[in-house]
């Protein structure tokens, strides 16, 4: 609706030159769209992959070295939340809206108050990060050192995520896309470089090789937004010239305006960081349950740790977020049924979310279950002391993605039609279970018992948003039960397929990182194959398409 507006306020300032103008904004708003895709895909990619020479450098001491990166990030993914807390998004759209009705003014004016703000969140949480570090590391002395060197990158992060945001709100998605590149190319560089030096001088100290690498953020997030700034002064003419030609009929204060938007973002903020607290809780659970019901070295402990909290999740990460693309897609579409009340097309809406999530998320799922030995391998290697135990890990935590990635879509749904508190209420409560049945699930299972209590936790949470989509909407899962099962009809294919191919391929070839490329690559090509083979053949393909384009467009391709 608001790049429809922007589209018409600026024919109007054509000249007589409307349609054309026009054309070449639509062409911009695309190229833009196809800039911001770029960015965010290959961002997910440098982030997957940097793993495999990562570990590669690091060798023997790889999945402890892994394990203590990622307790430190998920410490500084909390405080990265806590210091941007939704405000560049609230920039973003409220940029885009103030320069549709061409008060382009208040638009500065939001930069400037935003970037005060993130100035100011950036500093405190800099700081309460640095004095409470020591507290935060709960006696791991090394990642009090990991999480000092994450302080800088917590302090810039909030400023060059306001210009992100001003620059998308600006409809300039390629500025925001390549500075997400920048930031991570430069991210990963300084990593591997520094990784390398370190080990170079000391074979031995592994844990100076995290601190470089989990520095690398400040690295990384200084180059993005030195590109930013850049960009900023070579448009900073044309901003200036748009302010001068504001309407200027609004006087609010941009502060209020912020505030505001924060009250309704701030909800969509905390359940996104879903993950992060189930990561938490692991964290300042898992070493003293293990500790009180077993005899592990500390060494062992971060090892288990890194398999499950670190190694698997990180390669489930790489799925999950198909979830939270299939949400984020669809939002408009039913925020936009919702917003006129139409409650036939919202309950529509709701019913193809659901049967695009079965088709994306268990084929996935069930794919990355099937080449769960040759995936940790190749991202790994054999360093870990137990190898088996690591795939194992990865595959319950397969499943559990599915309630995760269920979660996601269902919390997008029910916060698209205005009952973000739902949301929130559910993530809560799934919280209260982990931690409940955290404790006896580590005494039964060890290491395997956290995922689970993360499982009980994920499906209460999706239980309880179904009920309540259920109860507002009308809409039951059973209600989409004949595409249900035909996707776990293909997806069982798929894993049954992709697991012959690799246990005929296994033993002939050795367990070696090389080797299991070769494994992974026809796996993956043949289980791919089946499930789009079968998605035809019964038809599920072709519903999706009828149901997500415009049958008008099909008419033309005809």
């Amino acid at each position: 609706m608001e790049t429809a507006v922007l589209l018409e306020n600026r024919e109007k300032q054509s000249h007589g030159s409307s349609v054309t103008h026009t054309g070449n904004l639509e062409k911009q708003l695309v190229a833009g769209s196809a800039w911001l895709s770029f960015g965010n895909l290959f961002s997910r990619i440098l982030g997957a992959l940097y793993i495999i020479p990562w570990t590669m450098i690091i060798g023997r001491y790889s999945t402890e070295a892994n394990g203590l990166f990622n307790m430190g990030y998920t410490i500084y993914a909390l405080f990265l939340m806590i210091s941007t807390a939704g405000i560049p998004t609230a920039i973003s759209n409220l940029v885009a809206h103030y320069n549709a009705i061409s008060e382009a003014q208040t638009s500065l004016r939001l930069l400037w108050q935003g970037l005060k703000v993130a100035l100011l969140t950036g500093i405190l949480s800099a700081l309460i990060l640095g004095f409470l570090a020591p507290i935060l590391a709960a006696g791991h002395q090394s990642l009090a050192l990991v999480l000092w060197s994450l302080v800088p990158a917590v302090f810039i992060f909030p400023i060059m995520s306001m210009f992100r945001g001003f620059f998308q709100g600006n409809q300039m998605m390629k500025e925001s896309a390549i500075s997400q590149i920048i930031e991570q190319f430069a991210r990963i560089v300084y990593m591997l470089v520094g990784t390398f030096v370190v080990l170079r001088v000391n074979a031995d100290n592994w844990r100076g090789a995290v601190i470089q690498s989990t520095f690398a953020a400040f690295v990384g997030a200084l180059l993005g937004l030195i590109y930013l700034l850049y960009a900023f002064s070579l448009r900073r003419g044309q901003f200036i010239l748009q302010a001068r030609q504001s309407l200027k009929k609004i006087h609010i204060k941009a502060g209020r305006l912020i505030w505001h938007i924060l009250r309704q973002s701030i909800p969509f903020v905390i359940v996104a960081s879903a993950v992060t607290f189930y990561q938490l809780i692991d964290q300042y659970t898992f070493f003293v349950s293990m500790n009180r019901f077993f005899s592990f070295s500390d060494q062992e402990l971060i090892v288990q740790f890194a398999r499950f909290n670190a190694n698997a999740n990180k390669l489930v990460l790489i799925i999950v977020p198909i979830a939270g693309a299939i949400a984020e897609t669809s939002l408009p579409m039913l925020s936009n049924a919702y917003a006129n009340r139409d409650v036939p097309s919202v309950r529509k809406q709701i019913k193809n979310i659901y049967r695009l999530f079965y088709v994306a998320m268990f084929l996935s799922a069930f794919g990355l279950y099937a080449v769960a030995l040759p995936m940790y391998t190749v991202f790994y290697g054999t360093s870990d002391p137990n190898l088996q135990a690591g795939v194992g890990l990865l595959r319950v935590n397969a499943v559990v993605a599915i309630f995760y990635g269920f979660f996601t879509v269902l919390a997008f749904i029910i916060q698209g039609l205005n009952h973000s508190r739902i949301a929130v209420k559910s993530l809560l409560y799934g919280l209260i279970l982990k931690i409940v049945f955290q404790l006896p699930m580590i005494f039964l299972f060890q290491a395997t018992g956290a995922m689970l209590s993360t499982l009980i936790g994920f499906v209460f949470s999706c239980c309880y948003l179904s009920l309540a989509i259920k109860r507002f909407y009308q809409v039951d899962v059973a209600d989409t039960q004949d595409d249900l099962f035909k996707t776990v009809l293909i997806a069982i294919s798929v894993l049954v397929t992709a697991w012959l191919v690799v246990t005929g391929l296994e033993s002939v070839l050795p367990l070696t990182r090389f080797a299991q490329i070769i494994v992974l690559i026809p796996a993956v090509g043949a289980g791919g194959a089946v499930g789009i083979w079968l998605l035809v053949k019964l038809k599920v393909a072709g519903d999706l398409l009828q149901r997500f384009i415009p049958a008008r467009f099909l008419k033309e391709r005809n």
